[in-house]
């Protein structure tokens, strides 16, 4: 299987490429022995994992690393990139479309969702929110785990995006030493300092997000 990954940012497309020790921690750090590597058996279907803003596949090479028996669909728009993605097979479906034209053919709903999305676009400067909302929304299932890379402000945001993902995470319930904040559904944690924190700019340091969809009424 080639898995050649390059590691090149676009800052002009908000594009930039999850590093392996970040990756490996958002897929790593959101699993549990429950899981058994996505591969089914005895009438369980496989474990469905969506990447929706897959670039050259830095998430991917992590999920197919940590669930090598699930089934993966990776969503990228850019050609060039859709198809240093395709070389690598990691994926068993390459969406080349964005996720808002991915979201208009209902796919059905997945286990895990992971993704670095775009932090903001062309006239939408919350572009991250709203690409996190949307997969939690309409493409994780009932009881299922998102796990995302999203700027520090998801933490203290006051726009109705920002709330939003709030809202879903739940009642913050306490702060570790190293950073971490634990809510209700889910917990946020500061990526390392190193390289990407720079790469990214404007004194941002990414974080670390993992939120659980409530599988009925709590």
């Amino acid at each position: 299987m080639a898995q050649t990954i390059t590691y090149t940012p676009d800052p002009a497309l908000s594009y930039w490429p999850t590093p392996p020790e970040v990756a490996d921690d958002l897929v790593y750090e959101a699993l549990c022995p429950g899981y058994a590597q996505g591969e089914g058996g005895n009438g369980v279907p496989r474990l469905r994992v969506l990447e929706p803003s897959a670039g050259e596949g830095h998430l991917a090479r992590a999920i197919r690393e940590y669930l090598p028996y699930a089934h993966l669909t990776v969503v990228e728009p850019a050609p060039s990139r859709a198809a240093a993605l395709r070389a690598t097979d990691l994926a068993d479906d390459l969406v080349e479309s964005t996720l808002e034209d991915y979201l208009t053919t209902e796919p059905a709903p997945f286990d895990l969702i992971f993704m670095n999305p775009p932090f903001t676009l062309a006239n939408r400067p919350e572009a991250w929110a709203d690409h996190v909302l949307a997969a939690y929304n309409h493409c994780l299932m009932p009881g299922g785990m998102l796990g995302a890379i999203v700027p520090p402000v998801v933490m203290t945001g006051s726009s109705r995006r920002v709330r939003a993902i709030r809202e879903v995470l739940g009642t913050a319930l306490g702060r570790y030493p190293s950073g971490t904040t634990v809510y209700r559904r889910g917990r946020v944690c500061p990526c390392e300092k190193g390289p990407f924190v720079k790469s990214v700019g404007a004194g941002i340091r990414p974080v670390k997000l993992w939120v659980e969809k409530p599988s009925g009424a709590e």
